[in-house]
């Protein structure tokens, strides 16, 4: 699986530097940005990628960095780092999307640990977004005849009830279900279920 490139965002060069070399020595990709500002303009949502950003900066601070994002549907995970972990900022940070914050001074296997979870959960992201990009092209192959039979079958109704409700022969609903079952590559209805609840998550 491809790795996230980190981009590290904070006004203050040397912080930047430190972000940029532990990266480096964790053989991640990374890009440095001085401002949240030039974050945004630089980056086109390009995954897998993480931020690890400063709370207090010049312009846009990393909390309204981390709510323009959500706002941008963008959801990649996020670390902030702050000298000034006041409840409100880290109320706002935490709803917002950063999955932890680290006060300065912050040591190296501090930010280590804050990185690697970030990585694992963007690459944990991802995967659930191919299954679930899998789930809906799987389904999209079956055509209405069989989609009716499809959530039948999710609700657990045998194949004889299926027949009676779509008022159809009991060997045309066998053909159907034996249609769907090898469009979406599964073996059981109990795999059907895992491809349609993927492919519905609301």
């Amino acid at each position: 699986m491809q790795l996230p490139t980190i981009h590290v965002v904070d006004d203050d060069k040397e912080c930047r530097q430190v972000v940029v070399e532990l990266a480096n020595s964790m053989n991640l990709p990374v890009a440095s940005y001085e401002s949240a500002e030039e974050f945004i303009s630089k980056y086109n949502g390009q995954r897998p990628a993480c931020v690890v950003t400063d709370k207090k900066m010049p312009g846009m601070n990393g909390v309204e960095l981390i709510e323009l994002l959500r706002e941008m549907s963008i959801t990649i995970p996020i670390v902030m780092v702050t000298g000034f972990a006041d409840v409100p900022s880290t109320v706002r940070a935490i709803r917002g999307g950063a999955i932890t914050l680290i006060e300065k001074p912050c040591g190296r296997a501090e930010l280590r640990k804050g990185i690697e979870e970030a990585v694992r959960l963007e690459q944990e992201n991802l995967r659930k977004d191919t299954q679930l990009d899998d789930a809906k092209r799987l389904v999209a192959t079956l055509d209405e005849k069989e989609l009716d039979v499809a959530k039948l079958l999710v609700e657990g109704l045998a194949n004889k009830v299926i027949a009676s409700r779509l008022d159809c022969g009991l060997r045309t609903i066998e053909k159907r279900r034996s249609s769907i079952l090898k469009k979406l590559n599964v073996q059981s209805v109990a795999e059907l279920v895992q491809i349609w609840v993927l492919a519905h998550p609301n």
